[in-house]
């Protein structure tokens, strides 16, 4: 008898089984003539990854010949069901589905909070499971943080191994965030929003969160902090590169989509998904990769957390934009002057200065129509000036340099108007306590 058994890791569900057959032939050919042997002998056994002992059907074909008149069983772990035709005709085939849950009993027992043990439970899925004891073994050792990260982190590792996909290192809290107080605060309430106790709560599966705003405003350095926070891996999704491999798009989106599925939760981010879905020349398949990732989106049951961001909503197909297609979509504008305030001192603390010894409110007050970006490269230009000059950074240098900066928003001002009209009863704003009304004046 011949048996197939599809699984995530051979190694791991063939490790216990008292017939396994280790590769140790000095070539493939050796190998695959000492099976046809045992065969012969009317001896069973199993063999992990048994996808790689056909190099072509006449392989395929000589080991069923040889198994008429035996009583063998032999089994064939396999990752992919790339095997001979013949085999699989012939073949009782099994899917054997990973279940996390046999690592339960080993994650509770950690040294740690219950938070702590949820956490890293929940970002087992994608390794191996073969690999799965020793990494709770090595994380035992590790103060609570330190264990959640090398988490994380071994899982970034496995992630950068496909090409399309950008994994992002995340050292941003949401302190790092000025202003914006709705916005934080939407992110912060849906922590725990993926768990099984929130589907039973009557939560469904969160989707996403699409972030229009003007460029420089902290799209980017929320999608990163929604990923610390939640301690979840953050994967950036390039859709300009995809058209740059020379390759289907839609197969290349989907391969992607299911290696993130396959290492989920995870954070995922579009980067100016306006861009990707109105490039010139590429019409028909653009028209498939947004009917494909709308559905998706709409559909997707894994805890895949899409985080959009947009600087020209004119762009942006409107189907794109219909209700459900994203929890929700937020406008993020210039910030306010308290919100500018708060930028500046955390860009000056973070720079190891002490805040309280500048007058933030002044530079909040002469830094109208800055971004958060040009707010943080005020503060870097004025340290280069502040070192050029042999002296410590003063007061008066950060405001010599904003004088001389001609703010983004002068340049874009239709640009950034539009979005302004645009949002106006369709987004909600991300300072939550600041109405798009008041941003037109009378």
């Amino acid at each position: 008898m011949l048996k197939i058994i599809i699984c995530d890791d051979p190694l791991f569900y063939i490790k216990n089984r008292t017939d396994k057959l280790p590769w140790d032939a000095a070539s493939k050919d050796d190998f695959f003539a000492h099976l046809l042997d045992l065969v012969r002998q009317n001896r069973s056994f199993s063999i992990a990854y048994g996808e790689y002992l056909f190099d072509d059907d006449a392989k395929a074909v000589t080991l069923l010949e040889t198994l008429e008149g035996s009583t063998s069983d032999i089994t064939l772990f396999c990752r992919e069901a790339a095997l001979p035709a013949a085999i699989m005709r012939y073949a009782a085939i099994e899917t054997q589905k990973p279940d996390l849950s046999i690592f339960s009993e080993k994650t509770e027992a950690l040294p740690f909070s219950k938070k702590t043990k949820e956490t890293i439970f929940e970002n087992l899925k994608g390794f191996p499971f073969s690999r799965i004891d020793d990494l709770l073994d090595t994380v035992a050792e590790f103060e609570e943080n330190q264990a959640v990260e090398y988490v994380l982190q071994s899982k970034r590792s496995l992630l950068m191994q496909n090409e399309i996909l950008e994994v992002i290192n995340v050292d941003d809290g949401i302190s790092g965030i000025g202003g914006y107080d709705d916005l934080k605060q939407w992110i912060t309430e849906r922590r725990n929003n993926f768990s099984e106790e929130a589907r039973k709560f009557g939560i469904p599966m969160p989707k996403g969160m699409l972030m229009l705003g003007v460029q420089g405003c902290g799209k980017s350095l929320t999608s990163k902090v929604i990923s610390n926070i939640w301690n979840f891996p953050l994967v950036r999704l390039d859709f300009i590169n995809l058209f740059r491999k020379g390759q289907s798009v839609e197969e290349l989106l989907k391969s992607a989509i299911a290696t993130i599925e396959g290492f989920a939760p995870v954070v995922l981010w579009i980067d100016e998904i306006e861009k990707a879905l109105s490039q010139e020349g590429e019409g028909a398949e653009i028209r498939r990769v947004l009917g494909w990732l709308m559905t998706w989106m709409q559909e997707k049951t894994e805890p895949v957390f899409l985080v959009a961001t947009a600087n020209r909503v004119s762009l942006l197909p409107p189907e794109l934009l219909r209700k459900g297609r994203f929890d929700e979509i937020f406008f993020v504008d210039l910030p306010s002057k308290p919100e500018r305030e708060e930028i500046f001192k955390i860009h000056l603390k973070k720079r190891g200065r002490n805040p309280e010894e500048f007058d933030t409110d002044k530079l909040a007050g002469n830094s109208e129509g800055f971004s958060g970006a040009e707010i943080e490269q005020t503060v870097i230009d004025s340290l280069i000036t502040a070192y050029s000059r042999n002296c410590e950074l003063t007061q008066k240098i950060l405001e010599e340099i904003l004088r001389r900066t001609v703010p983004l928003s002068k340049t874009y001002e239709e640009n950034i108007k539009e979005l302004r009209i645009w949002s106006r009863n369709r987004a909600r704003n991300a300072s939550g306590n600041r109405k798009i009304e008041s941003f037109f004046g009378n």
